[in-house]
């Protein structure tokens, strides 16, 4: 019978135990006839047996598992019969002080050195005397999975090893593309067929390989995949991938790397299987006879199904082809102060059900997700009310890079707290739906081999409002070759969310709307992050498609003129009739920014805009900011301005008794310098437009001697200040009262010269125009000409209608296609339209950007880190006399 204490029952599982015992307690001062279960199911089969023989007893059951590793044939399946109650709960925990590994996987045997002298031919010399192999299907396996993901994979000594890949660290890029597909993206350029060049003759040793693969970052930096290697030309240094291909296509300048390739096994820790053969190679990193191998081969360990009131407690799980712990339907049930790692999976998914939780775990080495918590009803914006909770989730995303957070949220009302999350390649929490809240998480080394992605980040709908992010701290991270990550970024037209009382240290674009509405921003601090605040009007311009579509729909999909929602979100009531495009209703307020940009606002969302009481880099008085603590003194400037102390001291893990680990260590990934840093630190370029006497002809041709007293204008950096090749070249003179201008612009023939006039999609120049210069409320005017022939006067900047129609009167513009390689403009703008007197004008605070479609390329006279027209980032234009 089971051991009954205060009305409480509790059976045994050992691994000297026996499925035909009773689960009593071991006594070692009785003959072993009786004792505990050797298995997880007997003991849940007991429990079912006592619920079918008069129900649980009052307090309910506990499991107690002794120390040891138990190799799971299959996953332990609870069902809804498998509940207790709020009075009866069932605890599967761990003997304290004692380690139970629920493990997935088999043990390898029979490794023997590499003898074979066609397979020792394949390997580089160092690797060769290295190499260990062993007969999977000799050990009964035979379903090895594909190279693309979810099939086996090695741990040696409880770590993670690497298929067999070049380069061994780090990726190459495409050099060229050969597909003749080509696509273009809003002006990014590429081609929809996987053909692409690279550099040099590594996939020359590749000859003969099985089965090689690639994966990378084909288009954006942001969307990953893994492809079989149709064909290599190794003389014209071709890669052909088998169909299909990615969605975006393919691009110049991205990166990839090779994998599953036997003769690239060539250092500790990397290893290939030859599915054909059912041989699986491996270079230990330590002596093979003195370690472990262990390859995973069931999907889950642990599966709720309906089951309520079931918690697991302090037991490692591992070494699953898929994610641990599965949770669907049910209430109240919990995974406890868990270690969750090796897996090829998730840590644990739960979707359904209510109060569902998972606490104090370590969750570290998955290939995709950490924790996923959906539920709630949002029709009815009924909550789930789950909870992810004291959780140290790092170095996840292993296998699956993008789009695989340590915590998501969807559904209605979950919250995640006091989370340590970070060395991720991509997002930390992700996040849909309405009414969640994150707060006092620590968040570091994320999205590192990203770019455009976001540490916490949830995007496109006007639906999904109510969420509260709060009382976090961010820091270190700005994505991949330093180019630039977002902290909290609120993506394509996301509305209502708060972002207040957050700490952002060198976060590149800490608190980001991608002109959604009705978001504040409150109460932060920003050291080092810059810009700090960016609100843009992209639903305006270049993501106006979405409105009418994609934003439309899932408008129409909710019931949001109905109780409850239009009483918890009256401003999206009406907001199909109230420009919904333009980003309205956003509030930054109480925020202090120090020793970063403040903010980067689009003009069309100015003046929507509520912008007050922010302190902006004036000595905040930090606690002691030389040892990053930013908590403020007494004498704070900022505390005039309403500002509130942030409870900087609450945020991360804290202390339990129902953590898995404790102390916990953490370091911050080092940082990479962005490759524009030594121009970011550039003296402020001035150039001056000389007097002219002579005639300019504006007709769209250039003529030397119409521009001989000008100096050319080097129009050849990137948006970053990055040196860009494919320079464009103008040259600015005056009358005294006329400007004129002339841009020649060389393109890549990869594509004819675009005769569009969509800013962004087409081949265009631009020109930024504000005087005087250090009047930052001066209005900036911005003038647009396209290889057409058409010109426009842009109110992108927040310019006043008058003043933007102004700026185009009289304004005589030409442009021509010099053959397919190049073309140039010319301009022939009134002083008097921009408003400027030569007699009394100073230096104007001046821009010259020049798009390239072919190549993908914005190329600025002055790199301003955002737009061309971000004037506090780039040069002066002064009028000669």
């Amino acid at each position: 019978m089971p051991c009954l204490m205060a009305g409480a029952a509790t059976l045994y599982v050992a691994p000297n135990g026996n499925d035909s015992w009773s689960g009593r307690r071991p006594d070692p001062n009785v003959q072993a006839s009786d004792g505990p279960f050797a298995t997880l199911e007997r003991a849940r089969d007991e429990i079912r047996r006592m619920k079918r023989n008069g129900g649980l007893p009052q307090g309910g059951v506990t499991v107690e598992v002794a120390g040891r590793l138990y190799q799971m044939e299959r996953a332990l399946e609870l069902k809804a019969e498998d509940s207790g109650s709020a009075e009866a709960p069932i605890l599967y925990r761990a003997r304290s002080g004692e380690q139970v590994r629920l493990a997935g996987g088999r043990k390898l045997d029979g490794f023997q050195p590499v003898t074979d002298p066609a397979i020792l031919a394949r390997l580089e010399p160092a690797a060769r005397g290295k190499v260990f192999r062993t007969d999977l299907k000799a050990q009964g396996m035979s379903d090895f999975g594909s190279p693309a993901g979810g099939g086996m994979e090695l741990f040696y000594n409880d770590k993670p090893m690497t298929v067999a890949r070049w380069p061994n660290e780090g990726f190459v890029k495409i050099t060229g593309l050969v597909g003749g597909d080509p696509v273009d993206v809003r002006g990014t350029v590429g081609d929809i067929k996987g053909k692409f060049m690279y550099e040099g003759d590594r996939p020359k040793r590749w000859e003969g390989e099985k089965e090689p693969w690639v994966h990378g970052y084909w288009f954006w930096d942001w969307s990953d995949e893994r492809h079989r290697v149709e064909s290599i030309d190794t003389e014209k240094r071709i890669i052909s991938v088998a169909p299909p291909y990615h969605g975006y296509g393919y691009r110049v300048g991205q990166w990839f790397y090779a994998f599953n390739l036997l003769s690239e096994l060539d250092r500790p820790g990397e290893w290939y299987v030859d599915r054909e053969a059912g041989l699986l190679y491996f270079w230990p990193p330590s002596p093979i006879a003195k370690g472990r191998a262990v390859v995973s081969m069931i999907p889950n360990l642990v599966t709720m199904q309906d089951a309520s009131h079931v918690t697991l407690r302090g037991m490692t799980l591992e070494a699953s082809r898929g994610t641990a712990v599965i949770v669907r339907g049910g209430t109240q049930s919990q995974v406890v102060g868990c270690t969750i790692r090796n897996l090829g999976g998730s840590a644990v998914d739960i979707a359904g059900g209510t109060n569902h939780a998972v606490i104090g775990c370590d969750i570290y080495e998955v290939a995709d997700s950490g924790i996923s918590l959906n539920g709630g009803d949002r029709a009815t914006l009924t909550p789930a009310n789950h909870l992810a909770e004291n959780n140290h989730i790092h170095h996840y995303a292993r296998w699956n890079r993008m789009y695989r957070p340590a915590i998501s949220l969807d559904g209605v009302g979950s919250r995640a707290a006091h989370n340590l999350i970070h060395n991720a390649p991509h997002e930390a929490i992700a996040f849909g739906g309405n009414d969640h809240v994150m707060e006092y998480n620590e968040i570091h080394s994320v999205c590192y081999e990203s770019n455009d992605a976001g540490a916490i980040y949830s995007g496109r709908d006007w639906t999904m409002r109510g969420t509260v992010i709060r009382h976090n701290y961010l820091h270190h991270i700005n994505g991949l070759g330093g180019s630039g990550c977002i902290g909290v970024y609120l993506d394509d037209m996301f509305c209502g969310t708060t972002i207040q009382g957050n700490l952002f240290y060198r976060v590149t674009y800490p608190a980001f709307i991608g002109g959604g509405r009705d978001n504040i921003i409150d109460n932060n601090i920003f050291v080092e992050s810059s810009p700090a605040v960016h609100i843009d009007d992209r639903a305006m311009n270049w993501a106006s498609y979405h409105v009418d579509t994609t934003m439309k729909e899932r408008l129409l999909a909710m019931p949001y003129k109905e109780i409850p929602w239009r009483s918890r979100y009256p401003r999206l009531v009406d907001i199909w009739e109230d420009e919904p495009a333009a980003p309205k209703g956003n509030i930054v307020t109480h925020n202090i920014a120090w020793m970063c940009k403040w903010s980067n606002i689009a003009g069309n969302a100015r003046p929507h805009t509520a912008i007050r009481d922010n302190l902006l880099n004036q000595d905040p008085r930090f606690a002691n900011a030389s040892r990053l603590d930013f908590r403020l003194r007494p004498d704070s400037p900022a505390y005039a301005l309403g500002f509130k102390a942030i409870p900087i001291e609450k945020i991360g893990l804290y202390k339990d008794d129902r953590r898995a680990s404790w102390p916990v260590a953490h370091t911050v990934r080092k940082m990479e310098t962005p490759p524009s840093e030594p121009a970011r630190k550039r003296t402020w370029q001035t150039y001056k437009a000389p007097l002219t006497t002579g005639t300019v002809v504006i007709d769209g041709a250039i003529h030397p001697d119409e521009w001989k007293k000008a100096r050319p204008m080097a129009i050849e950096q990137g948006i970053e200040g990055e040196k860009v090749a494919l320079r464009s070249t103008a040259w600015l003179a005056h009358d005294g009262k006329t400007l004129f201008v002339a841009v020649d612009n060389p393109v890549d023939t990869l594509q004819p010269i675009s005769t569009g006039n969509t800013w962004g999609r087409d081949d265009a120049v631009e020109l930024a125009f504000r005087a005087p210069a250090n009047r930052q409320d001066a209005p900036i005017l911005i003038l647009r000409g396209y290889p057409s022939g058409h010109f426009e006067s842009s109110n992108e900047s927040g310019a006043p209608k008058a003043q933007v129609e102004q700026a185009a009167a009289g304004v005589l513009y030409r442009a021509q296609a010099l053959g397919n390689d190049r073309w140039q403009a010319e301009w022939q703008v009134p002083l008097a339209s921009l408003g400027l007197d030569p007699a009394r004008t100073g230096p104007i605070a001046f821009n010259l950007s020049v798009r390239k479609r072919a190549s993908g390329l914005w190329l600025m006279w002055q790199g301003t880190s955002g737009n061309t027209w971000d004037l506090d980032s780039a040069g002066t234009l002064t009028l000669g006399r």
